[in-house]
């Protein structure tokens, strides 16, 4: 693994320096700076522009002491200029406004093995339109938000989970109602013996299940303001890391891209239709192993106490 390493970074070292030599300036830029600019274009969800929007924005200078800040308010049209100098490496952009919800995002001129073009002193593309957008604050509801590793020594046999306790429903936890029921694989083994752990999750309950939406990263709110009630829920859901051989391993990660709106504990009336059902967010599944051959999940989301109210809104 630390020969894979060396060479890694050598060969980015390589990249660099052949990325300096065809073009100089960029190597000039990366140590003096040179000029950005870049035209800031905050809208709302509608795609609306926003004015009177707080603007932070951080302009890098390889050593963040050298950094400085450009503060000031968008226009009517929801422009804000962005310009200065800058070695490339780090532009973050703070904004905020009353009624909103804050959002960052952070851009970068210059990217590891990335060749960057600089022209004349100035940043390539210089004057580039950038969007972002500043997502209003609706009907934000007190359901709870929260999440931490949940460690169980029962492993391979399915077990519930409760996602309003966040944690196994009983006798494996403090949990009363199972949303729906995870498994843990894992032999229990270290290196050099691992092979490898995962999760498997499954929605048993009529009606239950899970569909994807996009993730708003840059948005202090993540996730959907509702449930969208025509989507088609899935039932099933795998995440693991396997050990191919010593310098290779395959994962299939959670998709932090993405969330997950999940519907559980459904009611049913006699003629099998549904009735009642509650709502919930997720932003994170993860798993790991403990020494003493416990195996743990954590889940990150919110969950809607109230049946039938389809509000994804946490009020935190």
């Amino acid at each position: 693994m630390k020969k894979i390493l060396v060479l890694f970074l050598f060969a980015n070292c390589i990249f660099s320096l052949v990325a300096a030599k065809k073009n100089p300036e960029y190597s000039r830029a990366r140590k003096n700076g040179a000029e950005a600019k870049i035209l800031l274009n905050i809208t709302d969800d509608a795609g609306m522009g926003v004015s009177n929007v707080s603007v932070r924005v951080f302009m890098g200078m390889n050593f963040r002491p050298k950094g400085y800040w450009i503060n000031g308010e968008t226009e009517v049209n929801g422009h804000f200029l962005i310009q200065g100098e800058t070695c490339g490496d780090e532009i973050e952009i703070f904004i905020s406004k009353n009624g909103y919800y804050d959002s960052h995002e952070k851009l970068c001129f210059a990217e590891m093995g990335k060749e960057h073009k600089v022209d004349n002193g100035k940043w390539q593309p210089y004057g580039e339109k950038y969007n972002m957008v500043i997502r209003k604050i609706k009907k934000p509801y007190a359901i709870g938000f929260g999440g931490k590793y949940m460690f169980t020594k029962k492993l391979n046999q399915w077990i519930g989970f409760d996602l309003q306790k966040y944690d196994f429903v009983y006798p494996y936890g403090k949990g009363k109602i199972s949303d729906f029921e995870l498994m843990i694989n894992w032999d229990g083994k270290w290196l050099p013996d691992y092979t490898g752990m995962g999760v498997n999750i499954r929605f048993v309950a009529p009606f239950s299940g899970y569909y994807e939406v996009p993730v708003q990263s840059v948005s202090k709110l993540k996730g959907p303001y509702v449930v969208s009630v025509e989507k088609e829920y899935r039932k099933t859901a795998q995440f693991f890391e396997k050990v191919v051989n010593s310098f290779e391993r395959i994962r299939k990660p959670y998709d932090q891209n993405k969330c997950w709106v999940v519907r559980s504990r459904c009611n049913v009336d006699k003629d099998g239709n549904l009735t009642s059902s509650s709502y919930s967010v997720i932003h994170k599944i993860s798993f790991c192993g403990e020494i003493n051959g416990s195996g743990g999940v954590c889940v990150i989301g919110a969950f809607n106490p109230t049946p039938n109210d389809t509000n994804l809104e946490p009020k935190r």
